[in-house]
């Protein structure tokens, strides 16, 4: 039984994500489909790549990932088909692809070649990217549907800037409980750190200079940084939304100085 996970910006009002998931039981009967999420945010990448990078390394190898996130926003757009530790991913070469993996290469990459209606679609994830998964799912080579290529979209948005003693960051995602995540990674910040003293900044007064274990490490109501279950800075109110009463935005500045 093939896995299938789909992450969209589709969103669930409207029927784009029903038709996707009936196109797909059409050609692969015993497909079984996760939804990782159909609420990313219009068009964004980043928010699109930071939820499927922390969603798919906990599925069984194998796993078929479909990306429908800003799906025509150009014209001319290359969709591809890419193997990553033992998983396949279908989707826009937008630059997603590259925020997913952050730079690192896939293990292969074949630019996809639609046919003529496919080319016209609006919506490649109920034509284009079901063919390719269905060609997958019967045992059909990459090379039959694709032509290799030895790269892929990079995109800067999303990325920190840093020196030898800062890090300067963005917001760039609220999850459900309003916590905002912060584009630095752990293994960055232990990197560029190097167990010195600090003091992370966002707005003109709050400044944290202590990372918490968890939330409950400070009082209720209290403000706090942490590294989320995905490695990334967080900043969170115990019990409490972050991004309203600290008045946070998407795209706002988060500074780390290191002393």
């Amino acid at each position: 039984m093939p896995i299938i996970t789909l992450t969209t910006d589709f969103g669930t009002r409207d029927y784009y994500a029903a038709v996707a998931k009936g196109e797909i039981l059409k050609a692969i009967a015993d497909a079984q489909i996760i939804d990782i999420s159909h609420d990313i945010e219009p068009f964004d990448i980043m928010h699109g790549a930071y939820v499927l990078k922390n969603a798919y390394p906990h599925f069984p190898i194998g796993s078929i990932h479909i990306i429908g996130v800003n799906l025509n926003s150009e014209t001319d757009l290359n969709h591809i088909v890419a193997t990553k530790d033992g998983h396949i991913f279908i989707g826009p070469d937008n630059g997603i692809f590259g925020l997913l993996w952050e730079g690192e290469p896939a293990t292969e990459i074949y630019q996809l070649q639609p046919t003529a209606a496919e080319y016209t679609s609006t919506i490649p994830v109920k034509d284009l990217y079901v063919r390719v998964a269905k060609h997958i799912c019967e045992g059909g080579k990459l090379t039959d549907i694709g032509k290799k290529s030895g790269s892929i979209r990079q995109s800067m948005i999303g990325r920190p800037m840093s020196s030898a003693n800062y890090i300067r960051a963005t917001i760039i995602y609220f999850d459900r409980f309003e916590n905002a995540i912060v584009n630095v990674r752990k293994d960055e910040f232990d990197r560029i750190g190097k167990n010195r003293p600090f003091v992370i900044f966002f707005k003109r007064y709050d400044d944290i200079e202590a990372i918490s274990e968890n939330y409950f490490d400070v009082p209720e109501s209290e403000k706090l940084c942490l590294f989320n279950s995905g490695g990334y800075l967080e900043i969170a109110i115990n019990k409490g939304n972050a991004r309203g009463l600290l008045n946070l935005n998407i795209g706002d500045i988060v500074q780390v100085d290191f002393k």
